[in-house]
């Protein structure tokens, strides 16, 4: 199996102002004929900064939080904050859907004496089959209490086989028993090989990270589906005439502990909960260290800390009913965080002040495990004596049988081992595009010159709000550190301040000789800011035109990346870093894209304080993803003479139709498609000119200009109303012909 923890350990992939207008409080810069200004040591430390800055904010919504906590003083109290947990779950989530018939149907039945295992599929949503096991006791009179176990991370999913050791255990004692395939496991896997023998991404969190991505840019959370497939299973388990309804449990391990956490808080009908191994800390919790308790989409409640909500409030929202909670110490830093320990101390000091209050103080629990990540023995013994003594009876005890074992195709509730092969019905991604074009708008830019003016206004405030941009300036501070001239070029090396913790390093490149102020071209990649200084490259080029060129490393790119924290890569892998980080921000509701436009704008500020820039032609160029945070800076701010985006995503619109997408989360905007997408803020900028060379689709594969016209077509319109029916184009060329178009771009 390749497990949560194992996907993780092998690190696979997969406060500051608005911004329009020059900053009034820039620092006043040295001339390049001035003295170099030497960086004293630890200046140039700009991995740093990052860190610090998510560790404040963290911190600070830490201390919110916490302040709302203590000042719980009744069992009303808690009652509210409940309320106010659901509520904002679901909202932060995407809500409930309706509720559809299940239309289920029993696939077979294998008789094990003392209970019998019997195939079930039902539908969650229309045409989305889910795959399970219901284990119905033989030896003893309904109605039976009955339980909902939810699965961690193996790639066989119910088949799992300490998985299935606790349903049989459970079922030989009187408990009926559900578990159910998750989205990506077992016989749900959503991205299906060209074969049926490997699968496109590697395991279950390969699976979870890719469906969950792209319901970032519709406002929602993978988590929606994944606790609605468990309420759609408490249904079918209710609809059972063996069931008592008064008596419904709740248990899973790992991953399926987390979901027990989400099902425990925000489903009513649920009784009593055992979570082991589940992600039971919170992300703004103790000693935090950047990027934190982050994991699988799931896992992760997207704008929750601004909402004053984290992981703990789940099993808050549970209170007063008997909770148990199974941890190993073996997880920190492995499965889940360094402070998980900690983590979990803290969530159950918070717990028992809210169980107390309500005066509840024995339906809470901590149980520390000795093994390491698994629903071993010690821990299914535990969930027994819970259950027992909260749903069934004591005197039904904690020992288990010999396990009953069963080919994993007699398992099956399908006739090649996979839904999508075998009942076909509706993926991940067809799921995500049906809600996307119920969801997107027709055309917001409108079809007259009043209606895009409007749209430009709607879009610029909205955009600032999604982007969570700071509402004021703080002084850019801003240093040169190194001056030299190389052949006709004079090079400065520079640092400005953004917003507190963070600095944005640049290089500032001119022509030694001509008249100043020169046109300039800010300039930002997925690389780094260094590519510049390479004489062969085209962008170093153009300074040999005539043109001044900045280039700087926005956040959590270049030499701002940060390094291993402090618990080193056991846990935090290259790739896993890389992802943690964005969710991280996502999680405090603010998108990196975000804080990424804002070092951008605060460049512009930069660069209207030099004598030696001219302020009116400032040009835009972004190159792979750092072309969005040119594109939305150019929509926020007027200072921004032209664009050209090289080789940005033509659409966040693909990203939602494809299995398969190229764009790192990180240049993901949450609730975006909701709003408009990236052909209807091109068509803001008119008339200004805006080009694409060599836009792609998802997969990253260039589209031909006729699509793109297609794709674009009401933003061609503004441009044409505009009077400007040249200035939004669209570029193919192979890369040895990119400079003639930059070239062009520039004198056009």
């Amino acid at each position: 199996m390749l497990s949560r923890r194992k996907f993780l350990q092998a690190n696979v992939a997969g406060l500051a102002v608005s911004s329009a207008g020059a900053s009034a409080s820039a620092a006043s810069l040295p001339t390049a004929n001035q003295a170099t200004i030497e960086a004293p040591n630890g200046e140039t430390d700009y991995w740093n900064d990052w860190p610090a800055y998510l560790t404040a904010h963290v911190n600070k919504a830490r201390a919110r939080r916490l302040s709302d906590l203590r000042s719980i003083a009744s069992a009303a109290g808690v009652q509210k904050r409940i309320e106010q947990i659901r509520s904002t779950v679901w909202r932060l989530l995407g809500g409930e859907f309706e509720k559809t018939p299940l239309q289920p149907r029993t696939v077979g039945v294998i008789d094990r004496g003392g209970y019998r295992l019997e195939k079930v599929v039902f539908e969650s949503q229309p045409a989305v089959f889910v795959t399970a096991h219901l284990y119905v006791p033989q030896q003893r009179e309904p109605p039976f209490p009955g339980i909902i176990v939810p699965l961690g991370h193996p790639d066989n999913g119910k088949l799992w086989k300490v998985y299935q050791y606790l349903n049989q255990t459970l079922a030989r004692k009187g408990y009926m028993v559900l578990t159910y395939d998750p989205f990506g496991q077992g016989e749900r896997w959503q991205f299906l090989g060209s074969t049926p023998g490997p699968l496109r991404y590697p395991g279950p969190s390969g699976e979870h990270w890719l469906a969950g991505r792209p319901l970032l840019l519709l406002g929602s959370g993978f988590a929606q589906y994944r606790t609605w497939d468990g309420i759609r299973a408490l249904d079918y388990l209710l609809s059972r005439p063996e069931v008592d309804p008064e008596r419904i449990g709740c248990t899973g391990q790992s991953g399926g502990g987390t979901m027990t956490m989400y099902l425990a808080g925000l489903e009513p009908r649920i009784k009593a909960a055992v979570v082991v191994d589940g992600n039971s800390e919170n992300l703004a919790g103790p000693s935090y260290a950047p990027p934190g308790a982050v994991a699988d989409s799931e896992q992760n409640i997207p704008a929750s800390l601004p909402e004053g909500i984290d992981r703990g409030d789940l099993l808050l929202a549970f209170a007063p009913k008997p909770l148990l909670i199974c941890y190993t110490p073996a997880d920190a830093g492995t499965t889940y965080a360094p402070s998980f320990t900690q983590g979990n101390q803290e969530v159950y000091a918070e717990l028992q002040a809210a169980y107390r209050l309500m005066g509840a103080a024995e339906k809470v629990s901590l149980y520390t495990k000795a093994l390491p990540h698994d629903y071993d023995f010690f821990s299914r013994r535990a969930a027994c004596e819970w259950f027992n003594r909260w749903l069934g009876q004591e005197d039904w005890g904690s020992d288990e049988a010999g396990f009953d074992e069963s080919a994993p195709d007699a398992l099956n509730c399908t006739a090649t081992g996979q839904v999508l092969t075998s009942l076909g019905g509706r993926s991940i991604v067809q799921l995500n595009t049906d809600r996307l074009r119920a969801l997107a708008p027709v055309n917001p830019l409108g079809s007259t010159p009043g209606e895009a003016q409007a749209f430009r206004e709607r879009a610029r405030r909205t955009l600032k709000e999604l982007l969570a941009l700071p509402t004021e300036r703080t002084v850019l501070d801003s240093r040169i550190y190194s001056s030299s001239t190389r052949k006709d070029v004079i090079i400065e090396e520079f640092v400005i301040h953004s917003e507190p913790y963070i600095r944005v390093p640049g290089w500032f490149l001119k022509p030694a000789h001509g008249g100043e102020p020169f046109p300039a071209i800010l300039y930002v990649s997925e690389g780094d800011r260094n590519q510049v200084l390479d004489e062969r490259s085209e962008v170093a080029a153009l300074v040999g035109k005539g043109f001044a060129l900045c280039a700087v490393d926005l956040r959590n790119l270049g030499d701002c990346i940060p390094r291993y924290p402090a618990a080193g890569p056991h846990f935090y892998g290259p790739q896993n870093l890389q992802e943690f980080y964005p969710w991280t921000c996502f999680c405090l509701g603010k998108p990196l894209l975000g804080q990424r436009v804002w070092d951008y704008l605060r460049t512009l500020d930069y660069l209207q304080s030099r004598p030696d820039v001219d302020r009116s032609r400032i040009h835009g160029l972004g190159q792979g993803g750092a072309a969005l945070a040119v594109l939305l800076s150019s929509v926020i701010d007027d200072r921004v003479h032209s664009v050209l985006l090289d080789s940005p995503i033509a659409t966040y619109r693909s990203i939602v139709e494809s299995p398969v997408n190229y764009l790192h989360v990180s240049w993901y905007l949450y609730g975006v498609l909701k709003h408009f997408d990236l052909p209807d803020l091109a068509g803001c900028l008119a008339p200004r000119r805006c080009w694409l060379l060599n836009s792609t689709d998802a997969r990253g594969e260039p589209l031909p200009e006729s699509q793109l016209a297609s794709l674009y077509e009401h933003a061609l319109g503004i441009f044409r109303q505009s009077g400007a029916s040249e200035g939004l184009q669209f570029k193919v060329c192979p890369e040895r012909e990119k400079a003639k178009t930059v070239e062009s771009w520039l004198q056009s």
